[in-house]
């Protein structure tokens, strides 16, 4: 894989950059401490800016490698930092190692197709940039919206199966690919 890492894109309504250390406060206020937005997550919400400050922290050293793949979803017409999209790679025991999106927007932003448009775009960035041609991706089966949003960028149903969260709790999922066309 040719590996270019988190760069900047820019879509008609959308800038996706990467995170800053003094994005933390605005993370905590707009997503990452509302239980709601992080119900289906692999982690738990944070209980104090510092805690999304640490997360940044980890993010930005991380933008060293060119294998990192997270940024900042920013609506452009207010610079609003509205939530989090990224790549990695998955090790899922019921999903074919691969690379895998994930994301997490703000609940004042949903149903305005942020989601989507961010997910086309790095997916469009991603597979062009890499050489990849197969991602997988899944959503707990209770938030049938995120499916939606995977379909919506080319994601096609593959199977059922089962997450975990740290805690061990088990998550049943439903599990998307989408096969680059060449």
């Amino acid at each position: 894989m040719r590996h270019k890492g988190t760069q900047p894109i820019e879509t008609e309504r959308l800038i996706l950059r990467r995170f800053t250390l003094e994005d933390a406060q605005e993370m905590f206020e707009n997503w990452a401490n509302d239980p709601e937005v992080t119900r289906y997550m692999r982690w738990q919400p944070h209980k104090r800016a510092e805690e999304s400050a640490e997360v940044l922290a980890t993010w930005v050293q991380s933008y060293q490698s060119d294998e990192t793949y997270q940024w900042a979803i920013v609506r452009k017409s207010d610079g609003v930092l509205m939530g989090s999209i990224g790549m990695m790679l998955g090790t899922e025991e019921d999903c074919p190692a691969g690379w895998e999106p994930g994301y997490c927007i703000g609940a004042a932003f949903w149903g305005h197709g942020y989601t989507t448009e961010a997910l086309n775009a790095v997916v469009d960035y991603f597979l062009n940039t890499t050489g990849e041609t197969t991602l997988w991706c899944c959503h707990a089966t209770a938030n049938p919206a995120s499916g939606r949003v995977m379909e919506k960028a080319g994601f096609v149903y593959h199977h059922d199966g089962v997450y975990h969260k740290p805690s061990g709790e088990a998550i049943p999922a439903k599990y998307y690919c989408l096969q680059k066309r060449t």
